[in-house]
């Protein structure tokens, strides 16, 4: 899909589901049963490593089916829930972190301050065109240092073993976004590709959008907030665009960050590079 305008439709708006079912039934998504967005991050085509790194939503819901497609047909050893505390309590399911041969590392990338509501966070989002994103991405980059710390130590030590992992938030739409963002740039993949691998959660989590804007649907009828939340509720391609930008002119890019932010050596960096890089044989 070369053309991502249509993944710029707002929430409010169904997409054709003959388009979707053709986008969910092919790579890079996947069909996990009670998984909602899973696909693979779209690595260098030559790289060995190509689909061991997977992303999602929340996991709560995973079937037994689910959970042997991913541990035994898709090689996961390890799922980065990247969700806070209370998000876990009020949506998970114990069951969810059972997994035969899957070790669950939650690890939250980000902290709501006590006074701020929907309502005042949504409220960053409008009018000032992708600034609201950058703005809560710089945040999450920021509070989230532990669990991509946690991601890249993984990817350094286990990923050229063969092993896989899936990372997740709730929707798998702007903490998991990032983390993405930050493996694609340091693995060198053009800003179209990583573009495209965040807008295409509008197709992800199409068969959710109802339920979706019937959660925030106070915030939607409210005059004052609607158009902010439906801007807060999107992930167009020009947000990561800018996101991106910003993290090469504030960071020095996701090496930068790794380095920087979260401790890893040059050595260290290097051998990511490499795990997620190299070519098959």
């Amino acid at each position: 899909m070369d053309d991502l305008s249509v993944l710029e439709t707002s929430v409010l708006e169904p997409l054709a589901p003959t388009f979707v079912k053709t986008i969910l039934a092919a790579p890079p998504f996947y069909q996990i049963q009670g998984v909602l967005n899973v696909r693979s991050i779209p690595l260098p085509p030559t790289s060995s490593t190509r689909g061991l790194v997977l992303r999602s939503g929340e996991t709560n819901n995973i079937t037994p089916l689910g959970k042997l497609k991913l541990s035994q047909e898709l090689g996961i050893t390890k799922i980065f829930d990247l969700r806070s505390d209370k998000e876990r309590a009020k949506f998970g399911s114990d069951s969810a972190l059972n997994i035969p041969d899957v070790e669950i590392v939650c690890v939250p990338a980000r902290t709501v301050e006590p006074k701020e509501d929907l309502k005042t966070i949504f409220g960053k989002f409008g009018g000032n065109g992708d600034q609201g994103f950058v703005d809560a991405y710089r945040s999450t980059l920021e509070q989230g240092k532990k669990a991509y710390g946690r991601i890249f130590e993984f990817l350094r030590d286990e990923l050229h073993n063969g092993n896989g992992c899936l990372i997740h938030c709730s929707l798998g739409k702007d903490r998991t976004a990032l983390a993405a963002m930050l493996i694609l740039d340091l693995a060198g993949v053009p800003d179209e590709e990583i573009m495209k691998d965040y807008a295409l959660t509008r197709v992800g989590a199409e068969p959710v959008r109802e339920a979706t804007v019937a959660r925030f649907a106070e915030l939607l009828q409210d005059p004052e907030i609607a158009e902010s939340t439906v801007n807060a509720l999107g992930c167009r391609p020009s947000a990561m665009r800018a996101t991106l930008n910003m993290l090469r002119e504030e960071y020095g890019g996701a090496a930068g960050y790794l380095k920087n932010h979260l401790g890893f050596s040059n050595d260290d960096v290097g051998r990511i590079v490499e795990n997620l890089t190299s070519r098959r044989n």
